[in-house]
């Protein structure tokens, strides 16, 4: 599974001409953050006119950091030493230094650089009249590699500036011995390689392999990838797929989602297909993963043969039809097992391992998601049967609180926050990360929902960005993704723009 990491570079401030290269870079990594989607529009640009297709998307790392030394300091914390490993592109490499700051563990960058030297080329520097970290890529590292004392160390608050590809940034650091520590998300950007952390393992594995979805992704990457989305409705329903527009994709892109979990409740049709085409087509051109979703309701209401019979024909017509898609798009087989398949664990196990059979017979390395039942609850996850034909690229899926918080009901409570109603969520958080642990296969939250819909004594939205906050940060603390339920929500179809009084709702969701 993936440990919450962050990562930060270091530089020293040193006059020589020899050293004055002298920028240490520290690797930490940490959670899913919101990258993908801004990533890759970074490449793509926001609109087809530009003519900008998904060639690159730049990089999976949640965050990496610089080191130079300034003087703004906040307060100190413990800087620890160290052991991880470090594998690029399936090379295991050697690492002189490393430590560890309140749980993260960070990697010089010059070290870091001159590992990379041949597989990804980039140059660290230091402009001594600025006081200024300099990074360029395609230029490969070749001073020294400095090392740090591995003692137990002060690591201080403060704030460094990076020229990064020419552009120039300030960013949060930590300084430790002369050494400075920066999350430089903007640097995974520039240079474009994605990371996974191995738990058991206790390694971190590089890859420069290019992660647009014109090859097959990793699960572990595509964990990191699928960030902050939402449930989607524009091929749910009639009205639904009719005002479903280019804006909309447009629209969700600009506000910082980074996927769509598209359900869909209807048959397979021609008209389906059209729209359904549509809508994965805009989302890919706009940086947003599309997950498609089936509904299932024939199959829940009464899982005989028929009916799942049924299920898999939908799911094997979907497949073939979307064979030769960007491997960006994924499969989430079911949308909650409920009514009499939620009481029925190896029926539901069924029809997930013949589902996964044929689908690949199309898709061979396509990502798909199970989920256990009870409505996905996590308590569940033990009871799913890992389907024999995954063949690799598999996930699971569960829900938290798909239909929102309650104030009276003790299973999902949420009045004001309180250490035992924080304790619930924990509680699931771990017993997702135990099964992922044990299994692993990377999971994701499907379905959240700030708020509810029930009548009569309802959240406020104040009350709402609150529990929306604090769910946020705990899953992004776990490194697990997730998809907030859903669009209608928070966006009139009809008129093709945001709920105003939703904005404030928004921010802590997708900033």
């Amino acid at each position: 599974m993936h440990t919450r990491m962050v990562s930060s570079k270091s530089s020293n401030c040193i006059e020589s001409e020899q050293k004055s290269e002298c920028a240490s870079f520290w690797l930490l990594f940490y959670g899913k953050g919101r990258t993908f989607s801004e990533k890759l529009r970074l490449n793509m640009g926001k609109t087809k006119e530009e003519g900008k297709t998904m060639k690159h998307c730049k990089g999976i790392l949640a965050g990496l950091s610089l080191v130079m030394a300034m003087p703004t300091m906040a307060y100190g914390a413990a800087a620890q030493p160290a052991k991880v490993s470090l594998e690029i592109n399936g090379t295991d490499q050697t690492l002189q230094s490393v430590c560890n700051i309140e749980g993260n563990t960070y990697f010089q960058l010059r070290e870091l650089a001159s590992l990379m030297a041949e597989e990804m080329p980039f140059y660290v520097g230091w402009d001594a009249s600025t006081q200024t970290i300099l990074l360029e890529k395609g230029k490969a590292y070749t001073g020294s590699v400095p090392k740090i004392n591995q003692t137990t160390q002060e690591a201080v608050e403060t704030q460094t500036p990076v020229l990064l590809s020419g552009e120039s940034k300030t960013f949060h650091t930590y300084r430790i011995e002369g050494y400075t520590y920066f999350k430089l998300r903007d640097l995974a950007d520039a240079l474009g390689f994605s990371v996974a952390w191995d738990d058991a393992a206790n390694k971190i594995s590089v890859t420069t392999a290019d992660v647009s979805g014109q090859t097959p992704i990793a699960p572990e990457v595509y964990q990191d990838m699928l960030g902050h989305g939402m449930d989607v409705d524009w091929s749910k329903t009639n009205q639904g797929r009719e005002y479903y527009t280019e804006k909309t994709a447009a629209d969700f892109a600009a506000a910082g989602v980074d996927h769509v979990r598209i359900r869909i409740a209807d048959d397979i049709t021609p008209e389906l297909l059209e729209s359904l085409d549509k809508q994965v087509e805009d989302c890919l051109e706009y940086g947003i993963i599309p997950i498609i979703a089936y509904q299932a309701d024939d199959f829940k209401n009464d899982p005989s043969d028929k009916n799942m019979k049924k299920a898999v024909k939908w799911w094997k017509e979907m497949a073939e039809h979307f064979e030769d898609t960007s491997y960006l798009l994924s499969f989430d087989l079911l949308i909650e097992a409920t009514d009499e398949l939620n009481k029925d664990s190896e029926r539901l196990n069924d029809y997930f391992g013949e589902a996964v059979t044929e689908i690949r017979k199309t898709n061979p390395e396509r990502i798909l998601m199970i989920s256990p039942r009870l409505r996905s609850d996590a308590a569940y996850l033990h009871e799913l049967e890992i389907p024999e034909d995954h063949n690799g690229y598999l996930m699971a899926e569960w829900h938290f609180y798909a239909a929102g918080p309650s104030k009276t009901n003790e299973k999902k409570l949420w009045t004001t926050g309180t250490a035992e109603e924080k304790q619930l969520i924990q509680d699931k958080i771990q017993l997702a990360l135990q099964w992922q642990a044990e299994t692993g296969i990377p999971v994701w939250v499907g379905a959240w929902m700030p708020g509810d819909y029930n009548d009569g004594d309802n959240y406020s939205i104040a009350e709402q960005c609150v529990f929306a906050a604090y769910m946020t940060e705990s899953l992004d603390e776990a490194d697990i993704p997730f998809a907030v339920n859903s669009d209608t929500k928070f966006y009139d179809r009809e008129e093709q723009m945001w709920n105003e009084e939703m904005l404030p709702l928004r921010t802590p969701l997708f900033g």
